[in-house]
C-alpha cells in the first residue's frame, strides 16, 4: 500500500514573510515571497519522499489558493488550488488514507497576543473563532478537520508565537520555528535556505515517530462561534434559520461534525457574508 502524506500550506509563517507586501499580488515583494513559500514546501516534500512517502496531497491555503508555483513542485505531488472547497484549508484530506497531516507556513490566531501576520481565516472580517467555547485558530480548525478522517497532525512550521501555540493544542506535534515575531508586521527571520533545512529535518523527525501521535476527534454536535468585525454581518447572518446571533458581533452555528463546520466556514468566506456592503 502506498504511504501518503497530507500537507496544508500557508504563506504567513514562511521564513522571510513579514508584511502585507508579501501576501497579495499587489505587494512589491509578493513574487519573491511565492518563491520562498514554494521552496519551503518543496523542502518538506523532498524530505518526506526521501523518508519513504510515496504520494503527497497538498492544499495551497493562502489568499486565492494559487500562490504556490505549481511548475516548481515535485511530480508526485497533487495540489488543491483555488476556492471554494468543502473542507476549506484541508480539502483533500478526506480522499483516502494518510499517515499524517502537516501544516507548513501557518500562523497565530486573530486574538492571540503575539504572532507575525496573525489572523483567523479572514484578517479583515473575523475577530475570533471558537469551537465548543474554546478559541480556535486555523491550526485548531485544520487539525480537527483532519482528525474527523482519522488523520493526526504530526508537524507544523511557522514563527515562534505560532509554534508555541501549536504545541499547546497538539500534544507531541513536531514544531519548526522559522522566525521570531516582533510585531504584527515584523519578525526576525531565518534565511530561507536555513529554514528549509530545518523544515526538512522536522518532517523526517515527525515521520520517524508516527506512533507518538494520537487523533483528537471532536464529539458530534460541535458549537461554532464566529466573532465578526462588522455588526451588519452578524445581523444578516442571523437571518439564516440555523444561525443564532448571540451578541452584536457574534454568531453561533451547531454542526454535526467538522465537515459541517468546515462547509459553513467556507460559505462565510466565499459568499461575502462577512463583509456586507
Amino acid at each position: 500500500m502506498s504511504k501518503r502524506l497530507y500537507i496544508s500550506a500557508d504563506i504567513e509563517g514562511i521564513a522571510g514573510v513579514v508584511s502585507g507586501e508579501h501576501m497579495m499580488p499587489s505587494g512589491f515583494e509578493y513574487q519573491q515571497a511565492r518563491e520562498w513559500y514554494t521552496a519551503e514546501v518543496n523542502a518538506a516534500c523532498e524530505a518526506a519522499f526521501n523518508y519513504g512517502i510515496d504520494e503527497i496531497l497538498m492544499s495551497d491555503s493562502h489568499g486565492n489558493g494559487q500562490s504556490l508555483l505549481i511548475d516548481k513542485l515535485p511530480e508526485n505531488v497533487q495540489l488543491v488550488r483555488s476556492w471554494p472547497r468543502p473542507l476549506c484549508m484541508m480539502e483533500g484530506v478526506q480522499q483516502g488514507e494518510f499517515v499524517g497531516a502537516m501544516l507548513i507556513g501557518y500562523h497565530a490566531g486573530a486574538s492571540d497576543l503575539r504572532g507575525a501576520l496573525r489572523h483567523t481565516l479572514h484578517g479583515g472580517a473575523i475577530t475570533e473563532v471558537r469551537l465548543n467555547g474554546q478559541v480556535a485558530s486555523e491550526t485548531v480548525i485544520s487539525a480537527a478537520t483532519a482528525a474527523h478522517y482519522g488523520v493526526p497532525t504530526i508537524m507544523v512550521a511557522g514563527d515562534d508565537a505560532y509554534t508555541e501555540h501549536a504545541q499547546s493544542v497538539l500534544p507531541n506535534v513536531e514544531a519548526v520555528t522559522t522566525k521570531w515575531a516582533i510585531s504584527l508586521t515584523s519578525a526576525r527571520t531565518l534565511m530561507p535556505k536555513v529554514a528549509q533545512k530545518l523544515v526538512a529535518e522536522g518532517v523526517t523527525n515527525a515521520l520517524s515517530r508516527l506512533q507518538d501521535f494520537k487523533v483528537q476527534r471532536l464529539p458530534e454536535n460541535i458549537v461554532l462561534e464566529v466573532v465578526c468585525m462588522q455588526r451588519k454581518a452578524a445581523e444578516l447572518l442571523d437571518y439564516l434559520p440555523n444561525v443564532e446571533r448571540t451578541d452584536a458581533y457574534t454568531i453561533r452555528f451547531v454542526g454535526k461534525d467538522m465537515v459541517e463546520i468546515a462547509k459553513f466556514l467556507q460559505f462565510l468566506l466565499a459568499s461575502g457574508s462577512l463583509t456586507p456592503q
